[in-house]
């Protein structure tokens, strides 16, 4: 008899007899959403990436632009800032975002982040998470500069063995 009990309390207390957490609402995710600033930081992003095509173009053409190839970048910048806003909006994000986060977290786990970000400390995330991000993006490409030419020499002894092994 004792063994059935300890059998039945062992079965009870398995995890597959729990209900399972509830899903995130989808006022809670956008509530989160609007306490993290999500938006904000989104339009935040679009600056950051103008700024790096103007970079990317800069590199391609070289330290000495003329005219008209400042221009080109000007509209090649201007024209992807356009496209970015248009594709990847906050009318497009935030039905995803809602989404992605309905998917990936409960209910219980959205309100214990919605608790964080209420705080100070977590206010303080928010507002210093876009320097974190700029300061993270610029050591990355400085990373990426520096492996350019182990890089290139990598592609180059690749493309003289290809013909060879190809045969």
């Amino acid at each position: 008899m004792k063994k059935w009990m300890v059998c039945l309390l062992l079965v009870l207390a398995s995890p597959v007899f729990h209900a399972a957490a509830a899903p995130a609402s989808e006022a809670s995710i956008r509530e989160l959403l609007e306490v993290t600033r999500a938006r904000a930081m989104l339009e935040q992003v679009y600056g950051q990436m103008e700024s790096m095509y103007a970079g990317s173009m800069r590199q391609a053409f070289g330290d000495e632009m003329t005219p008209g190839q400042e221009a080109r970048m000007q509209r090649f910048s201007t024209r992807m800032t356009a496209l970015m806003k248009q594709e990847m909006g906050w009318d497009v994000m935030a039905p995803m975002y809602v989404d992605i986060y309905g998917k990936s977290f409960s209910e219980d786990e959205i309100q214990g982040m919605l608790a964080f970000y209420r705080t100070p400390a977590g206010q303080a995330v928010v507002d210093k998470m876009p320097l974190v991000m700029q300061n993270t993006m610029q050591a990355v490409q400085a990373r990426m500069g520096a492996m350019m030419p182990a890089m290139q020499k990598m592609i180059a002894e690749e493309m003289e063995q290809a013909p060879a092994a190809a045969e």
